[in-house]
């Protein structure tokens, strides 16, 4: 090809690019958009994705559908969503078992196979047990521990997933060995506890604070580096000598690829939807730590994260 007809050619597509761009922006979107939740019903990640796609219901008129596919530590979800067709059609609710996962070998999805537009929330982890328990202090979850290993248990989210290694980390730090019983997702998790079938579990507020306002769980400790003021008699985990600080995020993405025209009308959403005093209110009543991050502002915190959960990883063994 001549080099004038060549220029004449991406000048041209330059101009088609341009013209189109607006055009996408514009239309978009012409039909719902699913939300994948990498986890089960009733836990804290499908609580924000709800959330968001209740508010997101006044500037997206053809709806947004959660769908939750839970297992593997969140790697069937996070995998479908990194998959899906860059179109803005298909988003995904990704948590820090997209690192987690692919660290363990559980999941191929990772951070880089998506976009982010935005984290929605984010929350320590909390030791809980119903209220009738004998528990009081976590020094009563660490005694018995103690004097039998392998047979207090405790209920998680998933094998490999934020909650259990929260149980690994403080059974490390400890010197104590737990019965760790995985769930698929932490509402499964919080109807395990409350029928009785574990002896307490770990989660955030998000999932358990509720039922601890209720008067049917008991906090004993937050692996926070301070105290949470809407629980400020609950203690934290460094407080008691076990410097474990752990905790767990929520953040919308599209997969890697999609349009920045169609990117741009998703943050415009996200910001709208955020601003809404019942979205608010809605993080308020759950004790869901709601919080706004761009996601360009947020994707390179992933790569620290990565990093800081590969030590983990490798010190505990979990590969």
């Amino acid at each position: 090809m001549k080099r004038s007809t060549f220029i004449r050619a991406s000048l041209s597509t330059l101009v088609i690019s341009a013209v189109m761009a607006p055009a996408m922006a514009n239309e978009y979107p012409d039909r719902p958009l699913e939300l994948i939740v990498p986890f089960a019903v009733g836990g804290g990640t499908d609580a924000v994705a709800r959330a968001f796609s209740d508010g997101a219901q006044k500037y997206l008129p053809k709806g947004v559908v959660v769908v939750n596919r839970p297992g593997a530590a969140g790697a069937i979800g996070h995998s479908e969503g990194a998959n899906a067709k860059p179109d803005g059609y298909k988003l995904t609710m990704v948590t820090p078992e997209i690192n987690l996962a692919l660290l363990q070998g559980i999941g191929k999805a990772k951070a880089q196979d998506f976009i982010f537009i935005a984290k929605l929330n984010a929350d320590p982890i909390v030791l809980f047990v119903p209220t009738d328990s004998p528990f009081k202090t976590l020094e009563d979850v660490i005694a018995k521990a103690k004097a039998k290993p392998d047979e207090l248990a405790l209920a998680n989210s998933g094998k490999g997933a934020t909650y259990h290694l929260a149980a690994i980390a403080l059974e490390e730090k400890a010197g104590v060995k737990f019965n760790n019983i995985p769930y698929v997702g932490a509402g499964p998790q919080i109807l395990g506890v409350l029928a009785n079938q574990v002896e307490g579990g770990f989660a955030t507020t998000g999932e358990a604070g509720v039922y601890v306002k209720q008067g049917k769980f008991r906090l004993l400790g937050v692996m926070a580096s301070e105290r949470l003021k809407e629980f400020p008699d609950v203690p934290t985990f460094k407080e008691r000598g076990l410097d474990v600080q752990l905790g767990t995020w929520r953040a919308l993405a599209a997969p890697k690829g999609t349009p920045a025209p169609v990117l741009a009308k998703l943050k415009e959403v996200v910001q709208k939807v955020t601003q809404e005093k019942k979205y608010q209110d809605f993080f308020k009543n759950l004790y869901l730590g709601m919080v706004y991050e761009d996601g360009e502002k947020f994707g390179p915190a992933l790569e620290r994260e990565h990093k800081f959960y590969s030590d983990i990883v490798t010190k505990l063994n979990l590969k």
